[in-house]
Parts: C-alpha cells; sequence; structure tokens
C-alpha cells in the first residue's frame, strides 16, 4: 500500500501565507484577534467568510471578506429611512485598535475588507430561489431570514467565493433543527440544490465550474436505533488524485437524535 501524499505541496496552488511569523507571541496575538473579529462581527450580524492576516518585518497586512446578513441590511435600511444618512461603520474600530493592534507593535497596519453583498446578481439568485422554494415552509420555517442568505451564499458558493467549510456549516445549521420525520425531505432537498448546481444552464451563463458532488451523512437518521451512512452522489466525483481538483471537508453536527457525521466532496474544472 502507497503512503498518502500531502496535496497542499504537491500541487500547483495558492500557498497559504496566513500567521506566517517566526515570533511565537505575534502568532498568538494574531489567532487570538481573528477570534475576536470573528466573534464581533458575528453579533453585528455579520459573516466572516474568509480572513487572513499577515506579518513581514514591521508591518500587518488584514484581508477580510464579509458577508451582510438579511436582518443587518432591514436594520441600515430602516436607520436609512428614519435618519436619511448613510450607515456608520458595522463596527467600532479604536475598540479594535487600541486593545488588540496595540499588541502587534507594528508600525504599519493595512486592513482591507470586501464585501461579497456587491458581488452578487440577480439572474443566479432568482434561479436559487427557484429551486429551493417549496422547502420555505418545511426547511426553512420561522427562518426566512436564513433563506434568503441561504440563496445568497449558494450562488457565492457556485461562484467559488465562498468555502466548503462555510457551505457545509450552512447545511448543517438546516439540519440540527429538524424533526425525525424531516430527514428525509433533507436529503431530497441537497439532491435537487446539487443538481442545480451543475445544471448547464447555469453554468453557461455564470461560469459555473462544479462537476460533481458528493455528500455522505453518518448518524441516526429517520430516529433509528444504529447508525447507518446515506451517501448522495450528483455529476462525477473521481478518486482523489493530484491532477483534479476536488476539495473535501467535513463537520459534526449536534442534534436531539445524537451527533450526526457531515462530509462533502465538490470536485471543479
Amino acid at each position: 500500500m502507497g503512503q498518502k501524499a500531502n496535496l497542499l505541496t504537491l500541487r500547483n496552488t495558492r500557498v497559504q501565507t496566513n500567521l506566517l511569523t517566526s515570533s511565537p507571541k505575534l502568532f498568538i496575538y494574531g489567532l487570538l484577534f481573528l477570534k475576536f473579529l470573528e466573534k464581533l462581527l458575528r453579533k453585528k450580524n455579520v459573516l466572516l467568510v474568509s480572513k487572513e492576516i499577515n506579518f513581514e518585518s514591521n508591518k500587518c497586512f488584514l484581508k477580510c471578506a464579509v458577508f451582510f446578513k438579511a436582518s443587518k441590511l432591514s436594520h441600515y435600511q430602516q436607520k436609512h429611512k428614519l435618519k436619511k444618512k448613510e450607515p456608520t461603520d458595522f463596527f467600532c474600530l479604536n475598540t479594535l485598535i487600541h486593545k488588540h493592534f496595540a499588541l502587534f507593535d507594528n508600525n504599519f497596519i493595512q486592513i482591507s475588507f470586501i464585501n461579497l453583498n456587491k458581488s452578487l446578481k440577480k439572474e443566479p439568485l432568482r434561479l436559487g430561489y427557484l429551486t429551493i422554494r417549496r422547502f420555505l415552509t418545511s426547511l426553512f420555517a420561522r427562518r426566512f431570514n436564513f433563506f434568503i442568505d441561504f440563496i445568497k451564499l449558494s450562488s457565492l458558493f457556485i461562484a467559488n467565493k465562498l468555502s466548503n467549510e462555510s457551505f457545509l456549516f450552512l447545511l448543517g445549521f438546516i439540519f440540527r433543527t429538524l424533526p425525525k420525520k424531516k430527514h428525509n425531505m433533507f436529503l431530497i432537498f441537497t439532491q435537487i440544490l446539487f443538481s442545480s448546481f451543475l445544471s448547464t444552464k447555469n453554468s453557461h451563463k455564470h461560469g459555473q465550474n462544479i462537476l460533481g458532488v458528493k455528500f455522505l451523512i453518518n448518524g441516526r437518521l429517520k430516529g433509528k436505533p444504529r447508525s447507518n451512512a446515506t451517501t448522495l452522489l450528483v455529476g462525477s466525483v473521481p478518486v482523489q488524485s493530484l491532477e483534479k481538483d476536488i476539495h473535501f471537508s467535513k463537520l459534526h453536527v449536534n442534534t436531539i437524535y445524537g451527533v450526526f457525521g457531515f462530509q462533502l466532496w465538490v470536485y471543479k474544472n
């Protein structure tokens, strides 16, 4: 039997330089700062999709991609109607500077935010709504804002602007509150959703490059006494190799029926 190869070192991919520093103090401070930033934005109904902080000599570079949730956008609209002014920054920058940036001891700090809401297009959102609108009252009961956010984030996932880990977290967030009678409906929902990712109509118009999706659920589905594995396969997902671009992620979902294991493989060209 052959040894497993490290794909990050053998593939010709972009080198991840997040938290690259020779100082252990800067590494710890940077890690704590990223956790604090994610927690702070979550309280403000802003999703931190990707974050990257790098240290180079006496400089610090922070790059983040954020997504404003539907509840946050509605709050901005109400505030705009009342005061007739543009909304201010969504978090207090002075708090970050005094409490965390002062620990870095860098002379130059560059911060850049990418708003993913501006990259959304109407046609992918319309097609996504038509695809999963039948599950609004069953899987997204009393969660209409999350239903709107899921459509937007799914379009970002098709456009390669959302990671596999973030998309799998959304599927787990839908599943964890469902009763056992709706587990079968969740499987139908994922099958229809993944089929829409591979549709030739969407790929021709919006530059979609997803060739196959494989989704595996391990746990006590439908309230059965023993756990089993259920696999959904849409398209073609070849065996992992160096020549294929296959993204894998896994997640544990805690429910009242126990812990479920989610695994997702996405094959892209």
